[in-house]
């Protein structure tokens, strides 16, 4: 299969115009910092055009890992730890992989990253130029961001399975958070979002939160939502989200 590199992307323009002028050369570069770091690539994987940008590789089955929080909860945890692993593998080096699960696929009981565009390169991501732009760049080049929502994104799916995890999985889940849960301190608004989601979530899954407050929050807290805002309403949910925060006892 092939995948092309398209305005369509969530980040807008800006960012995949940054991406495209990694060129074939840049993007091999980058998928070879991935598997240094052990992270599993879909098999036959090469760069199929510099412009657009687009790479090919071998259909990869599945299930979408997010999926199979609903299956086997337990495998679903080791899965994200794995990536987890790899997420601060990639740290010290000039790549990053997207934190959405649905971006992972278990085949043959291995986890492999099956979306790979665009690149996420640190040294070449473009400079925020308004407040989804900001939210949107810490998600995708700031480790502790990343963490926070991945650990964030598989709790959630876990509290939304209808199988009951093993405290002791939860626990080994919490682990892989980038810091201590002590209390929120003044940082920027995207990095205190994902640690209070993270934070609720995994709450939530250890029955000291109510499900529903969770859903809640991380509707409120939404990246997608959060993009469909004018800038003025983007300042008001940033306020709405440090008040709801508060009132939640997560400072």
């Amino acid at each position: 299969m092939i995948k092309v590199l398209n305005g369509q992307h969530p980040a807008g323009t800006r960012f995949t115009a940054v991406a495209q002028h990694v060129g074939a050369s840049g993007m091999n570069v980058y998928l070879s910092r991935l598997r240094a770091a052990g992270v599993t690539l879909p098999p036959g994987l090469s760069v199929e055009s510099a412009r657009p940008l687009a790479v090919r590789h071998l259909w990869v089955t599945g299930p979408v890992l997010l999926d199979h929080a609903g299956v086997d909860p337990s495998r679903f945890v080791d899965a994200v730890i794995e990536i987890a692993g790899w997420v601060r593998a990639l740290d010290s080096t000039d790549a990053r992989v997207d934190s959405n699960l649905a971006n992972f696929c278990l085949a043959d009981d291995r986890v492999v990253l099956v979306d790979v565009l665009p690149p996420l390169i640190p040294s070449v991501r473009p400079e925020p130029s308004n407040l989804f732009d900001v939210l949107f760049t810490a998600l995708c080049f700031d480790t502790t961001v990343i963490l926070d929502a991945l650990i964030g994104y598989a709790a959630r799916a876990l509290l939304r399975s209808d199988i009951s995890l093993a405290g002791h999985r939860g626990q080994d889940l919490a682990h892989q958070v980038p810091q201590e849960f002590a209390a929120l301190v003044e940082t920027s608004f995207p990095a205190s979002w994902f640690q209070a989601r993270a934070m609720l979530a995994l709450r939530g899954l250890a029955g000291e939160a109510e499900p529903a407050s969770v859903h809640d929050f991380f509707t409120l807290t939404s990246v997608r939502a959060f993009r469909d805002l004018s800038e003025a309403e983007r300042a008001d949910r940033i306020r709405q989200v440090a008040q709801t925060v508060k009132e939640l006892v997560l400072t």
